[in-house]
């Protein structure tokens, strides 16, 4: 069966892994980042604020109960189902997930919150600043609370060579940016750049195609939005002229 890559942390990549048994194909489980709590949150008035605005299911993961318990009663806007379904779990009023990206979650909430409210943004360490951005520019007053960050989770040569085994490797997944640097260490530094001559990069997005080197890029395909969905369906569409 074509063996696929899957490089995002837990607990997304064991989800993932599952979905791409599910359709056939061999799954090889590497993460190369790890999420971690931040374990000093500043405290916020919920008074301040008139949303929240969550750009990752991780930004409502790791937030700490007790700020979620004091933003109840606030309306939160998830980037996407999958977002929303963490946040549901762990207490948050989510009234809209249908923004797709951080452009998105921008233009919901300049669509149902009055210009010059303030939007607490719960986020990660590693981000990119369109979505706070975009906020300003509509005459918004974000403030961005982070509450995990992204680290390398930096696996063994053993570690490495026991998923990759010795056969080539199919198709890779690519979520983010980040994820396409820690990729890129990965087969510069193990030796095993000759396992993905053939390989198909399944990315997100463009930004994280751009990511790629001239020669992987040629082979990269992106997904029609900016989801899991849309990328396994595009994996599909792609894997098999490779088996």
């Amino acid at each position: 069966m074509p063996r696929v890559l899957i490089i995002r942390p837990e607990p997304g990549a064991s989800k993932t892994a599952r979905k791409v048994r599910g359709m056939g194909f061999t799954p090889l489980v590497l993460p190369l980042t790890r999420i971690e709590s931040l374990p000093a949150i500043p405290s916020v008035e919920s008074s301040d604020f008139a949303a929240i605005a969550l750009t990752s299911p991780n930004s409502a993961r790791h937030a700490p109960p007790e700020l979620v318990r004091s933003l109840a009663g606030l309306p939160a806007y998830a980037v996407g189902s999958a977002t929303a379904a963490v946040a549901c779990e762990a207490g948050f009023n989510v009234v809209d997930e249908s923004a797709g990206d951080a452009e998105g979650l921008h233009r919901v909430i300049a669509e149902r919150v009055t210009p010059g409210a303030g939007i607490l943004v719960l986020c990660g360490r590693v981000r990119r600043s369109v979505l706070e951005q975009g906020l300003r520019d509509s005459g918004y007053a974000p403030r961005l609370v982070e509450v995990y960050d992204t680290v390398p989770a930096s696996p063994s040569d053993d570690e490495i060579a026991a998923v990759l085994g010795s056969g080539p490797v199919d198709a890779v997944l690519l979520y983010s940016a980040y994820a396409a640097e820690e990729f890129l260490r990965l087969i510069e530094g193990a030796g095993t750049s000759h396992m993905f001559e053939t390989a198909r990069f399944i990315v997100m997005s463009a930004r994280i195609g751009e990511q790629l080197p001239a020669a992987l890029r040629a082979r990269a395909a992106v997904a029609p939005e900016p989801n899991e969905d849309a990328m396994l369906s595009t994996l599909a569409g792609n894997l098999p002229h490779f088996n």
